[in-house]
């Protein structure tokens, strides 16, 4: 069997170069793309639009087309574009969907499959073209649902739209769907095939220091650093988390958050009149796995009655679990019963009653949050590698024939 996958993905140590590129959904399509390397070895091809902000946002007016090493063994196909607003779109489009047919003509007596990664427009409608055109089954990975989050001008809102139209329409259009969280089945195409992969980790990166993140050799006066890192926008809770923190009791207490986006001003606001907020900017995807291993307490405040948390699944909690740190969550839906063991919730959303959590856990004994670290990353390693979460699409796969 020949797999086309067909998405977004750069070389990891490339996300922090220019704006565009989703550090989650780049680990997240290395992760998949890895699993079924091991399954297809040589069968397998990828297509890769290269996520990059439109000229002038960036100074690059065109992407030629050409090859990229992923990583070691694995290469990919650049899709050709030119780097301007709608121009862009659209030669994105055109341009995949000529690679895509060349694709199917070279293994014209192969049996074929295209997996994409999320039902964007310039992603979807050239796999479902050419899906369609040659009888190609199609599988759509949607780890992004089409829901609007960012602040945007009048020309950004009507093209947004478009965008969000043109994927719900597309959504329903292919052989079976991978989804992370099983509510954006019912949302988007309740009458489709699908599984659920919430997330995977890479066991190339598995980490090897103990369990216990700073708790292993807490001196006692040493701070006690808990933890945000993701993007810097409403619906991943921070403020809600910064209005917590002002109200913890625990002396020894600090917050440190990393990540960017349209909050950016805001954190480093609240940061220079909170001495306990301390706001660290972006680090690399390496530095940030360092951090995680070295602090108290990680903490993820996303609400849970937003849009996106309701479709979604957190992604980064795979990492934090992994890290051998203690977690504290809000209760997203996304999580199954089997996740609940291996972190402390959140009960209520409101300011006190997280800041009450986390004195909570933070006066907890050493070995009693080591011991929940250890358990939590067993469990991700265990259960969520990359290497079973690929087998389950694959089997799915299997069963569309």
């Amino acid at each position: 069997m020949k797999i086309l996958f067909v998405g977004s993905v750069i070389k990891t140590e490339d996300c922090l170069k220019n704006l565009g590129p989703s550090v989650a959904g780049n680990k997240m399509q290395m992760g998949i793309i890895k699993g079924l390397k091991k399954h297809f070895g040589a069968n397998l091809s990828i297509l890769t639009e290269r996520p990059i902000a439109s000229f002038p946002r960036e100074n690059v007016l065109y992407i030629n087309y050409g090859i990229i090493e992923l990583t070691k063994n694995i290469i990919a196909k650049k899709v050709p574009f030119i780097n301007i607003f709608i121009l862009k779109q659209l030669s994105q489009i055109f341009s995949a969907f000529f690679l895509i047919c060349e694709w199917i003509k070279k293994n014209k007596d192969e049996q074929k499959v295209i997996i994409c990664f999320n039902a964007f427009p310039y992603i979807a409608i050239p796999v479902l073209w050419a899906a369609k055109l040659f009888n190609v089954k199609s599988i759509c990975i949607l780890a992004d649902p089409p829901i609007d989050s960012v602040s945007r001008g009048f020309l950004g809102k009507i093209a947004k739209l478009i965008e969000d139209k043109s994927t719900k329409k597309s959504i329903k259009k292919f052989d079976g769907l991978v989804v992370l969280n099983k509510n954006m089945i019912a949302e988007y195409a309740p009458h489709s095939k699908y599984i659920v992969v919430d997330g995977g980790f890479d066991l190339e990166e598995t980490p090897h220091t103990p369990c216990g993140g700073q708790w292993v050799n807490l001196s006692p006066e040493e701070p006690l650093k808990v933890v945000f890192s993701g993007a810097l926008v409403e619906y991943n809770g921070i403020v809600n988390l910064i209005e917590a923190t002002k109200l913890v009791k625990n002396p020894r207490f600090i917050l440190e958050i990393y990540g960017y986006g349209p909050l950016e001003n805001y954190v480093k606001k609240i940061s220079e009149e909170e001495s306990r907020i301390i706001y660290k900017g972006k680090v690399s995807n390496t530095e940030m796995m360092k951090i995680q291993q070295n602090s108290a307490l990680w903490v993820n405040p996303r609400p849970v009655r937003d849009p996106i948390s309701m479709n979604t699944f957190p992604s980064k909690m795979i990492e934090y679990l992994v890290s051998g740190t203690p977690v504290v969550t809000t209760k997203l839906n996304g999580f199954t019963e089997d996740y609940f063991d291996h972190m402390f919730v959140f009960e209520d959303e409101n300011p006190q009653s997280m800041a009450d959590t986390i004195d909570y856990i933070l006066a907890l004994d050493r070995n009693e949050l080591i011991k929940k670290a250890t358990n939590a990353r067993q469990f991700i390693l265990k259960n969520k590698n990359w290497d079973v979460q690929t087998n389950k699409i694959v089997e799915f796969m299997n069963s569309l024939e």
